[in-house]
């Protein structure tokens, strides 16, 4: 079953949790509707078998499990669209003892529903981990400008630095209101 057989017979918030080993391999599968996945078949095989190797699905399984390899404890999750639905992915590093040992991959399924916003195109649902990996992003551009403020002499150099921690400082503060919703 590849990627986009996938999105199409993943039903509203249907959720399949598989396991994998730190290769990629499946090792668990939770219960889940013969329409999601084969429940037969899917032991010891690689994620880009089961999804498809050019895959949406495989690809951002791919980076996401890359970046949890040289973190200590990583999630992320996105919306994807490998079908005629999207889906929701979550990937979850798993550890003992500091080392890793493989990974919590959820898939649910989810149909768009009208939440009295209308979008545009563009537009888009930010999560909350999203939001945080923002934050840090920000947090250490607003460092490192702090830090250059402080140690370069007073000139246009300095001047231009304390430009963009204002700006920084302004995008913060917006990016605060837009998560509390009081942005307009």
């Amino acid at each position: 079953m590849n990627g986009t057989q996938l999105a199409d017979t993943v039903g509203t918030n249907q959720k399949v949790l598989l396991v994998c080993d730190a290769a990629g391999r499946v090792q668990a599968m939770s219960s889940a509707p013969v329409e999601l996945l084969p429940s037969a078949g899917l032991d010891q095989k690689h994620y880009a078998e089961i999804f498809g190797r050019d895959s949406n699905i495989t690809e951002w399984l791919t980076e996401q499990i890359s970046r949890a390899r040289k973190q200590e404890n990583y999630s992320a999750e996105s919306n994807l669209h490998d079908g005629a639905r999207p889906i929701l992915v979550r990937l979850d590093s798993l550890r003992r003892g500091g080392e890793l040992y493989g990974f919590a991959l959820q898939i649910i399924g989810r149909e768009a529903k009208p939440c009295g916003i209308a979008l545009e195109e563009g537009d888009a649902v930010v999560y909350r981990r999203q939001w945080h990996e923002i934050k840090n992003h920000i947090g250490a551009m607003k460092l490192y400008a702090t830090f250059l403020t402080r140690k370069l002499p007073e000139g246009d150099e300095r001047d231009t630095v304390e430009k963009m921690l204002n700006g920084i400082n302004t995008l913060i503060e917006y990016l605060a209101q837009i998560r509390r919703g009081e942005a307009k």
